[in-house]
């Protein structure tokens, strides 16, 4: 007799219910929509019970949907970890280390940082996972990073958080730009501008809103673009201007590309730092990791260190 349960099943339930209906959760699977619709008729069938219910337009979770779902985070989560601990103690070669940087599809930190893990670690294998930039807390909660480099706020006590440095958002412009003479630019002036921005984190989306509705100026016609250098590659075009952290943007603005300017006389400041699952630290040399994120050559354009300091 089949389990009723399967892995694949735990994942298509926790999929459905973090991103809200089978449309976006059928592309996090890898699958159509026809098929997450499927598979989740095909588990209440063997169930025998509703796990979701329809509310405007929205699947919610029924009590069973929350219970299975609290069940299948903690199995996957476990799952991944044997899958790890079991590909360690059979061999030390290329084992994965998966990282990604919130919003930002830049890593020019990262030939550095691999040249000098590779001498005390040649067994890791650091590996860019791209799709989890929006959500990379989530992603490292779900066992499917190792480490995430963020500037939103952590507060989970599963997770370690290594503060990195202080950075500042930085309005970016061609240098023939009028903007590029200003010592800084204020809302009104970003009102007038076509901005280009990345996929930002809720909290500062709206902090950039209530710096707008604090100032009354004129909300920008705003464009998102996913790809960081596309964002950088169409401001140098003269086709808008570009909000985003400056150490994301740091070589492009050394090299003299584009001019940064900060927002508002006061800045916009942000702090990255480096995140981890608190059970991840014994199988993975992380410590190293963050003490090379924090190394000068990483980081092009230093803004200034944050004091070393755990918390999570």
């Amino acid at each position: 007799m089949s389990p009723m349960l399967e892995v694949r099943h735990l994942r298509l339930v926790r999929a459905i219910a973090e991103e809200g209906g089978p449309t976006r959760a059928a592309a996090r699977l890898h699958l159509t929509q026809s098929a997450v619709s499927h598979q989740l008729a095909e588990l209440e069938g063997r169930l025998g019970v509703a796990l979701f219910t329809r509310v405007r337009r929205q699947l919610k979770l029924t009590p069973a949907g929350a219970r299975l779902l609290d069940a299948a985070r903690a199995m996957l989560v476990d799952l991944a970890r044997v899958e790890r601990d079991l590909q360690y103690a059979g061999s030390r070669r290329n084992e994965a280390f998966r990282v990604a940087v919130e919003c930002f599809t830049t890593y020019h930190w990262l030939p550095p940082v691999l040249s000098a893990l590779a001498t005390d670690h040649p067994h890791v294998d650091v590996r860019i996972v791209i799709e989890a930039r929006r959500e990379p807390v989530a992603a490292l909660l779900r066992g499917e990073l190792e480490l995430a480099i963020v500037s939103s706020p952590v507060r989970d006590r599963a997770l370690v958080v290594e503060p990195l440095f202080d950075d500042e958002w930085t309005v970016i412009v061609p240098p023939s730009h009028p903007l590029a003479a200003r010592p800084y630019v204020t809302a009104v002036e970003l009102g007038h501008e076509k901005l280009l921005t990345h996929d930002a984190p809720r909290s500062d989306v709206e902090r950039l809103r209530e710096l707008i509705a604090s100032e009354r100026a004129p909300m920008p016609l705003a464009a998102r673009v996913p790809l960081t250098d596309a964002l950088v590659d169409l401001v140098k075009a003269g086709l808008g201007v570009g909000l985003v952290s400056r150490w994301a943007v740091a070589p492009t603005i050394a090299r003299g590309e584009v001019v940064a300017r900060r927002l508002t006389r006061e800045g916009l400041p942000e702090q990255w730092a480096a995140v981890y699952r608190r059970d991840a630290a014994a199988r993975f040399p992380l410590a190293r990791f963050v003490e090379l994120l924090r190394a000068p050559s990483s980081l092009i354009a230093p803004p200034r260190a944050r004091k070393r300091r755990s918390r999570g």
